[in-house]
């Protein structure tokens, strides 16, 4: 069971959804304008494949989180550009 105050809601989709490239540098873009962008805040904007999207940008050695390992299903995780941003990373 998920813990809704702490974690977004399972949705399939947003875990098997993919947004391709032009989805991937669109999100990087949004992330760089927007340092510490939280993931609630992603969430709720419904971005095609976005966890697919952060995952692969976090693999490339894109983007970084505020927790590790990157806790994408958490609604306080806040999503940073690899080189500026959050305290203690």
């Amino acid at each position: 069971m998920w813990d809704t105050t702490t974690r977004i809601p399972f949705d399939a989709a947003l875990l098997t959804e993919r947004g391709g490239a032009a989805a991937r540098a669109e999100l990087l873009r949004l992330i760089t304008s927007r340092p510490g962008i939280a993931m609630d805040e992603l969430h709720g904007m419904r971005l095609p494949g976005l966890f697919a999207g952060l995952r692969a940008l976090h693999s490339a050695g894109l983007i970084r989180t505020d927790t590790t390992p990157p806790r994408f299903f958490e609604r306080g995780t806040r999503v940073f550009p690899a080189e500026g941003g959050a305290a203690g990373a």
